[in-house]
């Protein structure tokens, strides 16, 4: 498949708003695809060369891609920056470039959607000393072969943002329609099938070679994450248990934990950690590795549970700000683990020695995770917690109490008669907090403060995720809560994500999560959600969220009609 076929494709997506044709466009794509190009297209739909679970950098920056630019064209970096900095979009400024370019490449090799994949893939393993040219000189490559609109989709998708609007949603309803017959069913099992495996192209394939049914059979792999159960919440202990319970069964009430919810997979001696947003930190932590291999008696299994830091000296509860840079800590691990040791407390075991047991019972997956549990006190324990009858909240009002007191977040409400369900919030697993609930929302704007914060992004906009628009609506702004430090930390966090700069004002890519307290939500006509936080404040960084987990609209709705 040609490379400009695709990017036609891509110039009709961003021309409409519609979620429908958006999806229609895609769909025509992959009908007249050969497995082999599925492969590539999905992927490349999204702006990326690998799967959702593979965390791969093609480790080339804007500063790189710039260079990639000049040299392919021969335009200066000086007039490319100018381009750049008036539109906010590199690959308008390469389309710009390759239109006026200086020199005229004379036996150009037509771009082919696998030449272009291909390539990028290749990035990925690019290492040691060198690494950095060869990566300019492959993108170059690419470019010297692009016309204008072929080049401004090549650099986006370098830079790991297409701008067009495809989201997972329009992915999966895009292979329901085109693999299937398009059905509420289909598209149900393309979304499970999803949720379990986070590989479209591979549920892409299934769908086409062996339909529904397979698609629903699929099996955790290990080493490969699938997606976590989500919790609703609840106001109170009394309100959750209305919400949770489906029968007259006892109910399970269990600390939550300040910490970071974490996927573990083993197999033999090699066990491997991931973080709910699929990123693998298992060598951030390998004393939660050696924890594992030493204290759970089973030759494979996937364990779920959530990691604590403490002070050692004290046995205070570390914050989770703190605990968190040991996922970015790159060098000196055996230092940090030494500084922020951390328990592993487990509460679930999605499949032991090859067997799943996600269509078990929550009571039948914790007996089996007892069995295989040798806990060992700071280091792996079970988490915390008491079974009940559900006309008698008491223990679960105690253990909350005991959470709070303990310096944990509060408490989790489980039924323990249903299944586990990747990827989805199905009423059946409730956490409570003693406060108003927070919101986890993404940066989609900022503003440069003036005076003492001067060069700071110092006013930030915040969204929510609108699932069914597949976009972000914004909620309000902030711009209190966080310390000098924290604003500056977030400032390097934004500032290669920005899009569009208008004096002091930005547009950036919607990838730094936050989460946010606020005294209420207003009805307000300011935002396109249609509602704005009052005076809401910074928390900290969600550096363990992606923008999937990204509070919705609906929740948001929500709270308003609960005040």
């Amino acid at each position: 498949m040609q490379y400009a076929d695709l990017v036609e494709s891509y110039r009709r997506i961003d021309a409409t708003a519609s979620t429908d044709e958006k999806t229609a466009i895609v769909a025509s794509v992959l009908e007249d695809a050969t497995i082999d190009e599925l492969e590539m297209l999905l992927p490349l739909f999204r702006g990326k060369v690998t799967p959702a679970y593979e965390q791969g950098d093609l480790g080339v920056s804007s500063t790189l891609t710039l260079e990639a630019i000049c040299k392919a064209t021969g335009v200066s970096e000086p007039e490319i920056e100018t381009a750049w900095r008036e539109t906010g979009d590199l690959g308008t400024a390469a389309a710009e470039a390759v239109e006026n370019q200086a020199q005229q490449t004379l036996f150009a090799t037509e771009l082919t959607v696998e030449s272009v994949f291909e390539t990028l893939r290749d990035l990925l393993e690019y290492e040691g000393e060198g690494s950095q040219q060869r990566r300019i000189d492959a993108v170059a490559k690419l470019l010297s072969n692009a016309d204008p609109e072929e080049a401004r989709y090549v650099v986006r998708t370098v830079l790991g943002h297409l701008r067009i609007g495809i989201g997972e949603g329009t992915i999966r309803d895009a292979i329901a329609r085109t693999e299937l017959d398009g059905s509420d069913e289909a598209t149900d099992a393309v979304e499970y099938a999803y949720q379990l495996t986070n590989d479209y192209p591979l549920v892409a394939r299934t769908a086409r070679e062996t339909g529904v049914d397979d698609l629903r059979a699929l099996e955790i792999d290990l080493f490969r994450p699938l997606q976590v159960m989500l919790a609703d919440s609840a106001a109170n202990v009394e309100d959750g248990i209305e919400a949770v319970a489906t029968s007259d069964g006892s109910l399970l009430a269990e600390y939550k934990y300040d910490g970071v919810r974490i996927q573990l997979h083993k197999d033999g001696d090699e066990v491997r950690a991931f973080t709910r947003r699929l990123e693998e930190v298992t060598e951030q932590f390998p004393d939660v590795v050696e924890n594992v291999r030493m204290h759970v008696a089973a030759d494979s299994c996937v364990l779920e549970g959530e990691i604590v830091g403490y002070d050692p000296g004290t046995g205070d509860l570390t914050p989770f700000q703190e605990l968190s840079t040991r996922i970015k800590r790159k060098h000196d691990i055996e230092a940090a683990a030494e500084e922020t040791p951390v328990i592993v407390y487990l509460f679930d075991l999605l499949s032991i020695e090859g067997e799943s047991l996600l269509e078990r019972s929550l009571d039948e997956r914790l007996a089996r995770l007892d069995s295989v549990l040798d806990p060992e006190e700071w280091a792996i324990e079970p988490a915390q917690h008491v079974r009940f009858d559900p006309a008698d909240p008491e223990p679960a009002r105690k253990l909350y109490a005991d959470a709070l007191a303990a310096g944990h977040e509060g408490l989790m409400l489980k039924n323990l008669e249903v299944p586990y369900q990747p990827g989805r919030r199905v009423g059946y697993m409730l956490k409570i907090k003693p406060t108003m609930e927070p919101l986890d929302v993404v940066v989609t704007r900022g503003k440069y403060s003036e005076g003492r914060r001067k060069g700071k992004l110092g006013r930030l906009y915040l969204a929510c995720r609108d699932p069914e628009a597949d976009e972000f609506r914004e909620v309000g702004r902030l711009a209190t809560g966080y310390t000098d430090e924290q604003l500056a930390a977030l400032t390097d966090a934004l500032e290669p994500l920005i899009t569009e700069t208008d004096g002091r004002d930005v547009t950036v890519r919607p990838e730094v999560v936050l989460e946010v307290e606020y005294e209420e939500i207003q009805s307000s006509p300011t935002y396109d959600s249609g509602y704005a936080l009052r005076f809401p404040r910074f928390v900290r960084r969600r550096e363990d969220l992606s923008v999937a987990d990204v509070d919705t609209l609906e929740r948001v709705e929500t709270l308003f009609e609960q005040q």
